[in-house]
């Protein structure tokens, strides 16, 4: 494993990885002459040059969904086909119908959906633009869509989707009626992902018993068919979650009594096991040998019990609930939770004692939290867990806790990250005087750029724009000083379109095109000149004869 990779977490470590390749911003980059006025014409130049760039390493779906969201459904899709996604163009292009019904342009969508030739990708394209109709107003229309799929298997999706819309619009009694139709025809851990979604819905429309009856039968669901895989796992969490979120702990008091029990029946197992085999050896019997009757003796593990219930689901749950779960719920769950860790389970816990802490912290336990992680013998994944601890304290409002936690850390990484945190939470709540100040506290170079990425938006949000632009440039990076450009353009861009531009081209001229927010809102026309320059590129440079990479590589990296 990595330096630091622990420490820091992969996402964390991944985005330092890869501004330190990018290297430090060049002198002059923040020289005010760079689109000193922020014309369009010049941004959109500066933009071609960055896509030229890059070309050869794809623009990905992101380029695409901007061109969806600008209106250009027609550019995204031959972009597809020429191979800008991952997992294959029929199916990207099913994800441009999702996202052309978001965008509003049903026709457009529609149009799509039809064209695909794959009948079992045409019914999914059908089912992505089903609840874009029902947004539309026109929920007669989606449900002789979802009448229409072809194969039966793609109606349950269909079903619940509309069923989820109608329920966003505030129809309850109406979406009841689709969520049943939905459970009709789903089977499995889709079944239960629409049972649960019934439940809320039947809650939300005032019948408890229906909703009573939609969560026993997910209950039963899982122990008919186990809650080994991930998705019976999703489901029955999601259902814990919602009961504990109202005070009713029943059904979780029923799953923690079967992990209980089956710990206890586990340990006297593996008692029965060890006074066995003593028994043998003090007859001089040895593990393989036959006895009197000539019978082979061989002492294996027998199977242990298994609960109904997966380990997996109560870390599920705590996570689900960690957030909007009341203080006094949280501490009942987590209390409980802690006496089940208490005893031989059998199982591994470390999810489960991970999201017990996390749950503590963030209902400002630190003390409790900090002990069970104290309990890992591995000291990088203990200062990991320590400084997890520290970040769900700081982000849940206890700041000066999670400083005074931070600065003892010993281990650099682990304050790195726990600092960027406590900075990050100073920021959104304002004091940005104070967090900026404790950035030079952080020992990591790149953590102390990125710590200030949140000073940087806190003082947009402040209407200091211009001190704001003064902190990006301070940051040495030049991949990290982007995004905080970038970051700042997306704020100031209603309020001062030029200047949002001026520093997009700083942006794109340290990072490239992708790292810009909003490109379409910032740079009218963006999408289209970053895919004309793509497409160029591609057509120039064709794949390789196995179709992975194109020849050719630009010669420079940035514009």
């Amino acid at each position: 494993m990595p330096k630091g990779f622990a420490q820091m977490g992969p996402g964390l470590y991944a985005t330092r990885a890869r501004d330190r390749r990018l290297g430090p911003a060049p002198a002059g980059s923040g020289d005010l002459g760079l689109l000193r006025r922020g014309s369009v014409p010049c941004l959109l130049a500066v933009l071609r040059l960055a896509a030229h760039q890059e070309a050869y390493e794809g623009a990905g779906m992101g380029l695409a969904a901007e061109l969806v969201r600008a209106g250009h459904l027609g550019r995204a899709v031959e972009l597809v086909r020429a191979g800008a996604g991952r997992s294959g163009p029929e199916g990207d292009l099913v994800r441009l119908v999702r996202m052309a019904g978001e965008a509003g342009d049903l026709d457009g969508a529609g149009a799509l959906a039809e064209s695909l030739s794959d009948r079992s990708q045409r019914d999914r394209a059908l089912v992505a633009r089903i609840p874009a109709v029902a947004r539309a107003g026109e929920r007669e229309r989606a449900a002789g869509l979802v009448e229409a799929l072809r194969y039966p298997h793609s109606r349950p999706q269909a079903w619940a989707g509309l069923a989820k819309e109608v329920a966003d619009s505030g129809d309850f009694p109406a979406a009841l009626g689709y969520a049943v139709r939905a459970a009709e025809y789903a089977y499995g851990a889709e079944l239960g992902h629409v049972l649960v979604m019934s439940m809320e819905i039947a809650h939300a429309a005032g019948d408890h018993v229906l909703a009573g009856t939609f969560a026993d039968r997910a209950e039963d669901l899982v122990r008919r068919e186990g809650s080994r895989s991930l998705g019976h796992r999703a489901f029955f969490a999601a259902l814990l979650a919602f009961e504990a979120r109202s005070g009713d702990l029943d059904r979780f008091d029923v799953v923690l009594c079967s992990l209980a029990r089956a710990a206890a029946a586990a340990a006297a197992a593996a008692a029965a096991e060890a006074a066995e085999a003593a028994e043998l050896a003090a007859a001089g019997v040895q593990e393989g040998e036959a006895d009197s009757d000539g019978l082979y003796l061989t002492i294996l593990a027998r199977p242990r019990p298994r609960p109904p219930f997966e380990v997996g689901i109560v870390s599920d749950l705590l996570e689900a609930v960690a957030e909007t779960a009341d203080r006094e719920v949280a501490l009942v769950l987590a209390a409980r939770v802690e006496e089940l860790l208490g005893c031989d389970a059998g199982f591994d816990g470390s999810a489960l004692w991970e999201a017990v802490a996390l749950l503590l912290a963030r209902h400002g336990r630190p003390e409790r939290a900090l002990a069970l992680a104290d309990q890992i013998v591995e000291p990088d994944l203990r200062a990991a867990r320590k400084a997890e601890v520290i970040e769900a304290l700081a982000w849940s409002g206890y700041t000066d806790q999670a400083e005074a936690l931070a600065r003892a850390l010993t281990d650099r990484w682990a304050r790195s990250r726990a600092l960027m945190a406590v900075i990050g939470a100073l920021a959104q709540r304002g004091e940005t005087a104070r967090a900026e100040a404790l950035v030079p506290a952080i020992p990591d170079r790149w953590g102390r750029g990125e710590a200030v990425i949140d000073v940087v938006c806190a003082l947009a949000r402040q209407g200091e724009p211009q001190r704001a632009e003064a902190l990006a440039h301070t940051i040495l990076l030049g991949g990290t000083r982007a995004r905080a450009l970038a970051a700042l353009a997306a704020l100031v861009d209603a309020s001062d379109p030029a200047t949002a531009r001026r520093l997009a081209a700083r942006a794109v001229f340290l990072g490239g095109w992708a790292v810009l927010y909003d490109l379409e809102e910032i740079a009218p026309g963006g999408a289209l000149a970053v895919a004309d320059e793509v497409m160029t590129w591609w057509d120039a440079h064709p794949p390789t004869t196995d179709g992975t990479k194109r020849r050719g590589r630009p010669r420079a990296r940035r514009p």
